[in-house]
């Protein structure tokens, strides 16, 4: 058999392989619910269409794009669990289009082996990592990257405004992704100058599409009549929640940087560094990226497994690509590649496996969703309150189509240290909505994050809002479950009822 033909063979054995992972994940997590965070974000967007107000009545501090994503979703593929899977799977099948488009001048099989190992690698980390900003944000920067390739690679300036758009979006997620959208504009600047090519045209459709994402959410602001509530919120809430729950840095790298990928990433290091002379301009770029995934993961120092999505997605990316280009030579690149191929197709099944096991605890939305049934369920409405970290509580108010009674989020904005400015700011806010409309029903969650305090002793935090409890509300139940994994807390709430 020739030299030719095993290469072929061995890269029809790869397709097949990671195609079979990719449609074991699929069958195995069609059913996963709409939990955590983005459960959490489509009941606020739930409360939206019920009369509350972003910034101005919901205490929130979540940039305004996702919202309009998780309302799009939800007013365009339905409400519910299995509309939000469909969505996240949308992602991943544009994540993988975007990675074959890059690298279809090297070669099209490894922007499938990079997208099908970023697929499995978001898909090991559950359901609760379902359609996170970070993801749409790794996904949209990829979608700009390819398009600034394409209109590149094939002088067609008008792909540009499409680069604009997918570049610009992700700020209206989080604020950092300014930093790599403005050094795409200044690559693509420097790639036109040195390839003495007119600048101003390339600017004006790639600033045209900037305009789009920033321009509509500007006009969400502008219709709810919060602009001016969202730039105080965020000027007073965010400093404070930057403080919360940081890790070290060196935490976060070992966070970042783990076997899986970063045993990939040290072979793509070292084969461009043994082929440092055929470096190009769109491998440089892909390193930007790398980069701007790591400091933004860093920069957040929450060490939250989404956060690491943007990191990895260029990291699989740029490796691949420097696989593609080791392969077309002889020598220890190409024997350095091919270890690297097929230690990705090792941890490909690897990556399957965990997510074919993940599940989300539903015990706690269980216990409170019976509890509240009892309590009344559906007359609750308008009339219920949850004060907790926990985003579980907001996803059994959504599925049970509950309005809260405020616009309160998360409980550590009224039980954090005085001293900080946002901690006034809320328990002023909350307390005006609290008094206008007291609730019948009151979920207190068992922890103040990110502390290992003991149980409620939070409320002592706050006096005031403990005596108002203790005088005017009964307490109906408290629930306690056990942690889902060693080495974590366990959790609970409990249940006042007002007397």
């Amino acid at each position: 058999m020739t030299n030719g033909k095993q290469i072929t063979i061995a890269r029809t054995l790869l397709v097949i392989w990671l195609a079979a992972c990719l449609g074991i994940f699929l069958v195995r997590s069609i059913h996963w619910p709409q939990v955590n965070d983005p459960a959490q974000i489509s009941y606020l967007c739930f409360l939206m269409d019920h009369g509350f107000a972003p910034y101005r009545s919901l205490i929130e501090m979540n940039m305004p794009g996702i919202y309009l994503t998780n309302w799009s979703v939800a007013h365009l593929l339905g409400v519910g669990s299995l509309p939000w899977r469909v969505f996240d799977l949308l992602l991943i099948s544009v994540a993988m289009a975007a990675m074959i488009c890059i690298a279809r001048i090297y070669d099209w099989l490894y922007g499938f082996f990079a997208a099908a190992l970023f697929a499995l690698f978001h898909g090991q980390d559950g359901p609760a990592q379902l359609g996170q900003r970070d993801f749409i944000l790794a996904v949209l920067f990829l979608c700009a990257c390819a398009f600034l390739f394409e209109a590149l690679r094939r002088d067609k300036k008008w792909l540009l405004f499409f680069f604009g758009l997918c570049s610009a979006a992700p700020i209206t997620y989080k604020p950092q992704a300014l930093l790599l959208t403005l050094f795409l504009l200044a690559a693509l600047g420097w790639h036109l100058r040195s390839h003495q090519k007119p600048f101003l045209s390339a600017a004006t459709f790639s600033v045209a599409g900037m305009a789009v994402p920033i321009l509509l959410v500007l006009g969400f602001l502008l219709e709810k009549h919060a602009l001016l509530a969202f730039v105080v919120t965020e000027r007073t809430l965010l400093p404070y929640y930057a403080t919360l729950g940081r890790h070290s840095v060196l935490s976060l790298l070992r966070l970042l940087l783990v076997s899986s990928i970063g045993a990939l990433l040290l072979l793509g290091v070292v084969i461009a560094l043994l082929r440092r002379s055929q470096w190009n301009w769109e491998r440089t770029v892909l390193v930007a990226a790398i980069l701007f995934g790591a400091a933004s993961d860093i920069a957040q120092g929450k060490g939250f497994l989404y956060h690491r999505y943007p990191f990895a997605a260029f990291a699989l990316l740029w490796v691949a690509l420097e696989f593609a280009a080791a392969t077309r030579v002889a020598g220890i690149p190409r024997k350095l590649a091919y270890v690297g191929l097929l230690y990705g197709a090792i941890i490909a099944g690897i990556f399957t496996s965990r997510a074919s096991h993940r599940t989300w605890d539903e015990t706690y939305n269980q216990a409170l969703r019976l509890d509240l049934i009892s309590l009344g369920g559906s007359s609750l409405s308008g009339s219920v309150q949850c004060i907790t970290m926990s985003p579980d509580c907001a996803t059994t108010l959504y599925r049970l189509h509950l309005l809260q009674s405020t616009g309160l989020v998360y409980d550590y904005y009224i039980f954090g240290p005085n001293k900080y400015p946002a901690i006034a700011y809320v328990r002023h806010r909350f307390w005006n909505q609290f008094i206008d409309n007291r609730p019948r029903v009151i979920i207190l969650g068992r922890w103040l994050y990110p502390e290992r305090a003991d149980d409620y002793s939070k409320l002592n935090r706050w006096p005031a809002f403990r005596d108002e409890l203790n005088q005017h509300y009964a307490l109906y139940t408290e629930r306690s479950f056990p942690p889902p994994k060693p080495g974590l807390l366990g959790y609970g709430y409990r249940i006042y009822v007002l007397r």
